[in-house]
């Protein structure tokens, strides 16, 4: 097996203690898989994990018996959890895989003592490398070559590869946008034969891949590649459609799919703000019109991307308060085109969802992002600044925005006996009252006006008189 050392390839002290211990209890264990993909490439590894030429009992053992805690988190393919020095890692023993007859995991698997195995059965020569202390860096598949060329390239057949994990294929789309590499042809080839595999992957393994691609540094890699190799019917297929739709407008020089592209790179790395980039208009070819001119018009896609956005969520297996942050985001994209009097704004503001501030902060963040991926950016881009400094004017003014905020409450309102029911229909009429005049926010006044609601509330029978408290 080729062994070269690698020069750049310095062990932070906290792993160097680890091999000492392996080495002190007779354990010759290896870095292995993406930890020293990692540190090859010059970063900190997230996680760390060993590899074992001993079978998972005898690996725990030796570790038990030298008062290391272990935990069998995997045990059936042999993984295994051990805490030192009050950090967590993961060790696992060779093997061989079985056939992979559900296309995502093996039917069996088979220990061995031989490292050269072990890495064969890996999915990319960047990920199928091993270093010891003593047995210096095992590099069989050539993957430091691929480090240095920036491509992800699979161990052996990549055909074979994405047949047995078909998740692989989003796997090494994800690693490419993580690390700004490029798909060797083969690999990408054996992508695209296999892609109707995905249909077996399950919607929460396709919804946390699709989010490491978005959080990535270079998600317009993804983005790339999810094109070319015709993947989005398999993850979403509602952006499949946006591919290669030309908006007829003269506010767009690129596609719909490509804004988009444009718009999640130009948005920062957070998760709403990166799912709000990708559906923002993501009902455009659903709600495209043409008029007499040939210009396109896209009326009301904020609307319907709002019921797309969340549905596609849903089936993605999105948290609902997830969905609810996207849906604020898509359906108020365009806000910052509208002229709204002072009163509207406030309304909305208000209606808002919690934290306020920080949820508006992150709209204003896609609204200048999609900016951005537009034509005439200078206008828009000055348009989005007015109404920023609108919106925080009203945050940072003393007008009341919330129920909250008002002089009375619901204790008083049920003082007047005004019954339950009523009392919110109230406290919100109130609340619209101040945002007009908030110098009426006095609790003598308050009280007024609700006496005044209440009654005519009462006149016009919308509510009961003979159930007031």
């Amino acid at each position: 097996m080729p062994s070269k050392k690698k020069k750049n390839l310095v062990l932070p002290p906290k792993i160097i203690d680890v091999f000492n211990m392996f080495e002190s209890i007779g354990l010759p264990a290896w870095l292995a898989g993406g930890s020293l993909r990692d540190l090859l490439l010059g970063t900190e590894p997230h996680d760390w994990d060993f590899a074992s030429p001993f079978p998972p009992e005898e690996t725990e053992g030796l570790l038990v018996r030298h008062g290391v805690a272990v935990f069998p988190t995997g045990l059936a393919h042999g993984t295994l959890t051990f805490r030192f020095e009050r950090a967590s890692y993961e060790i696992t023993s060779f093997r061989l895989d079985g056939p992979y007859e559900d296309h995502r995991h093996p039917t069996w698997v088979q220990f061995t003592s031989n490292l050269q195995e072990d890495l064969s059965r890996r999915d990319f020569t960047i990920n199928a490398m091993a270093y010891s202390p003593q047995g210096g860096l095992q590099d069989p598949f050539e993957g430091q070559q691929d480090l240095d060329a920036k491509l992800i390239r699979c161990v052996g057949n990549a055909d074979q590869r994405f047949r047995e994990d078909a998740l692989r294929i989003l796997r090494g789309i994800r690693l490419a946008a993580q690390l700004g590499f490029e798909l060797e042809p083969d690999t990408a080839w054996g992508m695209e034969s296999q892609a109707e595999l995905l249909k077996k992957i399950s919607q929460e393994r396709i919804r946390d891949e699709l989010d490491k691609m978005l959080l990535s540094e270079h998600p317009d890699i993804a983005f790339k590649w999810l094109k070319e190799l015709e993947l989005w019917p398999y993850i979403l297929p509602e952006m499949a459609a946006c591919i290669n739709f030309d908006q007829h407008s003269d506010h767009h020089f690129l596609d719909i799919y490509d804004h988009t592209m444009v718009a999640v790179q130009n948005t920062p790395p957070k998760l709403e703000l990166r799912l709000g980039a990708l559906f923002h208009d993501i009902a455009k070819p659903a709600t495209f019109t043409i008029d007499s001119k040939g210009k396109g018009h896209f009326y009301g896609h904020q609307d319907v991307g709002v019921m797309m956005a969340q549905g596609a969520m849903a089936r993605l297996r999105y948290s609902k308060a997830l969905q609810k942050k996207v849906g604020f985001l898509v359906e108020n994209h365009m806000l910052h085109l509208l002229d709204m009097k002072d009163i509207t704004l406030k309304r909305f503001i208000s209606q808002s969802p919690r934290p306020v501030r920080e949820n508006l902060e992150e709209l204003f963040l896609l609204q200048e992002a999609d900016l951005r991926a537009s034509a005439n950016q200078a206008g828009s881009l000055a348009q989005l600044q007015t109404f920023v400094h609108r919106c925080y004017q009203i945050l940072d003014s003393d007008c009341p925005l919330t129920l909250r905020q008002l002089a009375i409450n619901g204790r008083d309102l049920e003082a007047m006996g005004i019954p339950p029911r009523t009392r919110g229909v109230l406290l919100n009429q109130l609340l619209d009252l101040v945002l007009a005049q908030p110098n009426l926010n006095e609790r003598s006044r308050l009280l007024k006006h609700a006496e005044k609601f209440h009654e005519q509330l009462v006149t016009a029978k919308i509510i009961d008189s003979s159930r007031r408290l």
